[in-house]
């Protein structure tokens, strides 16, 4: 077994040590909970944050979960599947006094998944409509890392795969925005068994196709229109599969496709050139998503044909930008890439950026939000070539959070390539350089907009769920 291989084992862990890393399961550890049990973020020895799931002490149907979920994950390995790290099974007997006085013995069992653990949590968190929120490169690497570990789990995968509880809450998100599928208490091998009829109700409504809800009738495109569902929710917020049926396809892509015209707009001659690329993948991605909800399971694509589909636009897209899927700055490099701040009332708070000045040039920059009660700093400046630097934003005390916590604000960060000279470790430019960045002509400047975000102190420290 290959050093790689055997780290993909999964380690058994005591029910004390589970103990030992969650302060006895306390709720400071506790970061969300389900139908089957409630879960945790513990740190091992090594330093390794994981999410600990914890089944309730039921036999019988909680029982089943954990081994059904247990003998899938084992079975799964793959970039955006979730993985699972430990696993704790554990018998333990204890005494205690009946109604009579005498003492009895009683079983208890302990079971508990140890998975990645992911401090952005679940996609459905991140969720909003064109207007705000993840800027489109990320939605579209959420988009295709979603496609491309269902199509692993239906044809790459030793034993084909059903997922059948796929869902925004069931797709964790790491520190790059990379989608992991996780939850597989309720998946299903599929053998060579094209159909067959589920004597039981499981699922999520709203992600259910119609021929389960009538007949209960089961097929890989089962999971196809579940994802149909969230990917319309990607690319036009949680309510994105409701407006659809407000309005003909045609117009529903028309004008999603206009919204994100509009958020797309920029500065630069590149920019213009991303805008094209984007345009055709939201495009794209609109007509793949109102395809795989079709009423008649036939005229849903496979998910391999739309893993091909999503692979034949990147090859397009290419031909345009010349770029790689990773649609950074071409000088700046921002991380991460939205302003997260963790919300009090009447409190200022911040949080920080990292710009990287990645080419051998003297680079220009302002980091400014669209509303005055951020502030920056620094707010504008020079970097030199190969430099990084740390902006800290900051949002003034408020006296209450924006309603639902939503936040339609903007920070803006533009760049541009100067021509300066260093005087010790600083680098030095003529006073108005900076100051005019915003007046220079386009094809100088390069622009990126992070949406920014409030998250309440509970959710910043456990948004792992």
């Amino acid at each position: 077994m290959s050093q790689n291989t055997a780290s993909m084992v999964p380690t058994e862990l005591t029910y004390q040590k589970l103990e030992d890393i969650t302060n006895t399961f306390s709720e400071e550890h506790k970061v969300g909970s389900g139908g089957y049990g409630n879960v945790y973020r513990g740190v091992l020895d090594n330093g390794t944050e994981i999410a600990i799931k914890k089944l309730h002490q039921i036999i019988g149907l909680v029982d089943v979960q954990f081994k059904k979920e247990f003998n899938n994950l084992m079975k799964v390995h793959h970039k955006n599947i979730i993985r699972l790290i430990a696993y704790c099974f554990e018998i333990r007997h204890t005494h205690f006094k009946d109604d009579k006085g005498e003492y009895v013995f009683a079983r208890i069992e302990h079971r508990a998944l140890c998975f990645e653990y992911f401090k952005r949590g679940s996609l459905d968190k991140h969720l909003s409509d064109e207007s705000c929120g993840l800027d489109w490169h990320i939605r579209y690497k959420i988009i295709k890392g979603i496609c491309e570990g269902l199509d692993y789990l239906h044809n790459n995968s030793k034993d084909p795969m059903q997922h059948l509880d796929f869902k925004p809450a069931n797709i964790l998100l790491d520190e790059n925005f990379v989608p992991k599928i996780a939850d597989f208490g309720l998946s299903k091998l599929f053998g060579h068994t094209k159909t067959y009829t589920s004597k039981t109700f499981i699922g999520t409504l709203g992600y259910m196709p119609p021929e389960y809800i009538e007949k209960r009738q089961i097929s890989m495109k089962y999971d196809v229109f579940s994802l149909g569902v969230i990917i319309l929710q990607v690319i036009a917020g949680p309510s994105g599969h409701s407006k659809r049926d407000e309005v003909s396809p045609e117009q529903f892509v028309e004008d999603v496709k206009e919204n994100w015209k509009k958020r797309l707009q920029g500065t630069s001659s590149y920019t213009l050139i991303l805008q094209k690329a984007y345009n055709l993948e939201v495009e794209t991605c609109v007509e793949i998503a109102l395809r795989s909800v079709e009423a008649e399971r036939e005229k849903r694509p496979t998910i391999r044909e739309i893993v091909d589909k999503l692979n034949k636009l990147e090859t397009v897209r290419k031909s345009l930008t010349g770029q790689n899927s990773e649609y950074k700055l071409e000088r700046l490099a921002i991380d991460p890439l939205e302003v997260r701040f963790p919300f009090e009332v009447d409190r200022d708070v911040s949080c920080v950026l990292q710009l990287t000045n990645r080419s051998p040039d003297f680079v220009a920059f302002t980091a400014l939000a669209n509303q005055s009660r951020y502030r920056t700093v620094p707010g504008r400046g020079v970097m030199p070539p190969w430099s990084k630097l740390y902006v800290v934003a900051t949002l003034q005390a408020q006296g209450s959070p924006p309603a639902n916590m939503r936040c339609d604000d903007l920070f803006v960060v533009q760049s541009a390539m100067v021509i300066g000279r260093r005087e010790g470790s600083a680098a030095v430019v003529d006073d108005d350089v900076v100051e005019g960045l915003e007046n220079m002509m386009g094809e100088a400047v390069e622009e990126v907009r992070l949406p920014i975000v409030y998250v309440a102190i509970r959710e910043q420290q456990d948004t792992n769920s």
